[in-house]
């Protein structure tokens, strides 16, 4: 992507793993700073380089409250009781 669009100048990652591996390959292209990461988990690798300035952000998501809804909705279903078409989530954006 970076050789293909020397102009980008923002990523964003499905998760922080690919977001890590994007930090890498704009340091070995020279770009660093130029650049905007985001990744999406906010692992503790991410956060660490959250704080250093390596990556701008990732969005963490509430694991155990997603859970939680999942396991209610299967008893509700098992129940036979309606569950809502859509559950959304607390989701929060990790910046320095």
């Amino acid at each position: 992507m970076l050789q293909a669009h020397s102009d980008i100048d923002a990523v964003f990652a499905c998760n922080d793993v690919m977001a890590l591996g994007a930090v890498e390959a704009i340091a070995a292209a020279g770009k660093t700073g130029r650049i905007r990461v985001i990744g999406f988990d906010a692992v503790d690798d991410a956060r660490k380089a959250i704080a250093t300035g390596a990556m701008a952000a990732s969005v963490a998501q509430f694991p155990s409250e997603m859970g939680r809804l999942a396991v209610e909705s299967a008893a509700k279903l098992l129940r036979g009781e309606p569950v809502p078409r859509e559950q959304p989530t607390k989701v929060e954006l990790v910046t320095r």
